[in-house]
């Protein structure tokens, strides 16, 4: 009896040290490595599948929760912060609603219009879809989902497109790629934002590509990509080779020409497919795209204006090891048909916080003291 009264003594202390352990783990990193909640710790070994899937869940939870996210259940379902977490913590953002501020900024001679939401960090900035302006559908709803979550939120209008100025029949994928450098800076030097999570549709996920390429280490302001239906090289490798004689006659004699793609009409110019030519990124073979950041693809296998096979080609080019691919049956080229097409995009800026918070934690251990 006092042999099994030492056992259970034992058992007890070495539980209360596990618990004890990865509570000051979980502290020191804000979140407990999955592995933590193996057969051989608290859960039964009779459960392991089951105790890796919950504590996967608690961990997620009680990320949300230090960060000041709330509790969505992977960023989908409501569902109780983790019981781990210091109940003194915040639960949700700030969600005071802040109004957006429009306004303007001069680059290299022109002027772009932008909304700007103030917010927590990083800034999520969004970049249009082909012939579309800052008050497109996704922008929009992702304004409205940052003002709700207390996020920083930018979009501008290309050169050319909407209300800022200069001749959309001049308007270049390089021209757009060396402006959205530019706005990242001004947020840092106006708005003192420091860090931005660029979300491309479209053309926007070719033109997020060449911005992000080649960013200055380790200041990397752009923290993470999110591709939504990103269609680099589509110019060059999809339409002008599907486009009549008639038109490609028009295009290279006026210099602009409307023409319909996807079942959708888009206007296309000579600037555009020429610089096209010059800015193709997937024919340089695997990891010849120096983007390193974690990258988000979203993709409707119901595309009908790209191939869907696009985003594993843009997977094998980028040098980013971090990279996730969603592949969504039935979705359309502009996945915003349902609120699940907008959730997906909310659910990938999430994961790159995610990552941005661990790898700052990690990045502070080799820095001397």
């Amino acid at each position: 009896r006092h042999r099994t009264h030492n056992t259970m003594r034992k058992s007890t202390s070495a539980i209360v040290l596990t618990v004890s352990a990865l509570l000051a783990l979980e502290g020191a990193l804000g979140f407990i490595p999955a592995s933590a909640f193996g057969p051989s710790s608290l859960m039964h070994r009779g459960s392991s599948a089951h105790a890796r899937k919950s504590g996967a869940l608690c961990l997620r939870a009680q990320e949300e929760t230090r960060q000041g996210l709330p509790a969505t259940g992977l960023g989908w379902e409501k569902r109780p912060a983790s019981s781990l977490t210091d109940s003194k913590a915040p639960k949700t953002r700030d969600t005071d609603m802040k109004i957006s501020q429009k306004g303007e900024v001069k680059i290299d001679g022109h002027v772009l219009a932008y909304d700007y939401l103030p917010g927590d960090g990083p800034t999520i900035f969004f970049l249009p879809a082909l012939n579309q302006t800052r008050h497109g559908t996704k922008a929009s709803a992702l304004k409205t989902w940052c003002r709700r979550t207390g996020r920083s939120f930018f979009v501008a209008d290309y050169y050319g497109v909407g209300k800022s100025s200069g001749d959309y029949a001049e308007a270049t994928i390089s021209r757009w790629a060396s402006d959205t450098k530019q706005l990242v800076k001004y947020l840092s030097d106006q708005h003192a934002q420091d860090k931005v999570i660029l979300v491309g549709a479209g053309v926007g996920g070719w033109v997020m590509l060449h911005a992000v390429q080649g960013q200055e280490q380790p200041l990397r302001p752009v923290v993470g990509c999110v591709g939504v239906a990103a269609d680099p090289d589509f110019t060059e490798t999809l339409v002008w080779p599907a486009l009549d004689q008639a038109t490609k006659d028009k295009v290279m004699k006026d210099g602009i020409a409307d023409i319909t793609w996807g079942g959708k009409p888009y206007t296309i110019t000579k600037a555009l497919i020429q610089d096209g030519k010059k800015m193709l990124l997937l024919d340089k073979g695997t990891s010849s795209i120096e983007v390193r950041c974690p990258v988000r693809l979203i993709q409707g296998l119901g595309d009908e204006e790209i191939p869907s096979e696009t985003a594993l080609k843009l997977s094998d080019a980028l040098q980013a090891e971090d990279v996730v691919i969603t592949y969504v049956k039935y979705g359309k080229h502009g996945l915003e048909e349902y609120e699940d097409d907008f959730k997906r995009i909310h659910f990938a800026i999430e994961d790159i916080e995610r990552s941005d918070t661990k790898a700052n934690f990690f990045r502070s251990l080799n820095r001397p003291v």
